[in-house]
């Protein structure tokens, strides 16, 4: 088989977080079937660069800056591709299918309603991740966990780790409490993956931490929940990207209350970091709601915290 045709992908969003989908001709391969915007990698280009032509050419549209969101071999029965994905942060001038491709802007709801081809799974699973991550501390029963969790959601959080720090946080009753409350606040919940086995059914997905991440070789949970890590260098990082994680937390980005002797890896220090990786990373580590944007323009899908969203 020839080597993997290189393509780049654009995810662009609009003011009420709905993303852009087109619906690939019947003359192509993978026909009829609805993709992300992009096109093929020319040779010398880099992923940025062609994203930015192709769009022009595509949609009419001027792609102002982009960050890498996820990578994605992918092997047909007939060729070979590598998706390089990237997140359009800003983007100048109203999309139009120049080609005479259909477009449709869609909410995030609505992407299960459209057919995409196989290749693209990754990138929905990716595309539907939220941009603020709350981490739980402690709290003082139902009600306070309650409040805290009203509190986060409404600094914008789209998910909840549930981290049990003392015992009673880990009991069964507990930890069940806490998934009803995020279900009923429609809100993902994912596991730490210190929670006994036994209620990892009940979440969206679990999150390992750097000790089980480096004992495992094999990813924990099938493809129907998320699977993420926490990273504090690129041999974790590779390591988790080898489980097949869905994202990872890279830490700490600044200095924190816990841990003021450690100076952290800083926003240049993270972006390098991200953009060697193949999967979606979040910035974590001293830093509050206020960092969201300086975190995007690094290269991150969004921010993880505890003081920022629970304390």
């Amino acid at each position: 088989m020839s080597p993997p045709v290189r393509v780049a992908v654009g995810v662009l969003r609009d003011s009420l977080g709905r993303v852009l989908i087109a619906l690939r001709p019947s003359h192509k391969h993978q026909g009829d079937l609805w993709e992300f915007p992009g096109g093929k990698i020319e040779v010398g280009e880099s992923a940025e660069t062609a994203l930015r032509r192709e769009l022009s050419e595509e949609l009419g549209v001027v792609v102002r800056h982009s960050v890498p969101l996820v990578s994605v071999p992918f092997a047909y029965a007939d060729k070979k591709v590598l998706l390089e994905v990237r997140e359009v942060i800003s983007f100048e001038g109203e999309p139009r299918g120049i080609e005479g491709q259909v477009i449709r802007w869609v909410s995030l709801g609505e992407l299960a309603s459209y057919q995409f081809p196989a290749a693209n799974t990754p990138i929905l699973r990716a595309v539907r991740l939220p941009e603020s991550i709350c981490i739980t501390a402690l709290y003082s029963g139902a009600d306070d966990f309650q409040r805290r969790l009203e509190r986060a959601m409404s600094l914008g959080v789209g998910m909840l780790l549930f981290r049990p720090v003392d015992a009673a946080g880990s009991t069964t009753s507990s930890v069940r409490t806490a998934i009803d409350s995020c279900r009923q606040a429609r809100l993902p919940v994912v596991l730490s993956s210190v929670i006994n086995r036994d209620l990892w059914q009940f979440a969206d997905g679990i999150h390992l931490r750097a000790q089980h991440l480096a004992a495992l070789d094999r990813r924990p949970v099938d493809e129907s929940k998320l699977l993420g890590a926490s990273c504090h260098n690129l041999q974790e990082a590779e390591r988790a990207q080898s489980l097949g994680v869905d994202y990872l937390f890279l830490s700490p980005v600044l200095q924190t209350e816990s841990h003021p002797e450690v100076s952290g890896l800083g926003w240049e220090g993270f972006e390098l970091m991200a953009s060697s990786l193949r999967v979606p990373a979040y910035a974590l580590g001293g830093v509050a709601p206020t960092h969201l944007t300086k975190a995007k323009e690094s290269g991150a899908k969004g921010i993880a915290g505890i003081s920022g969203f629970w304390k």
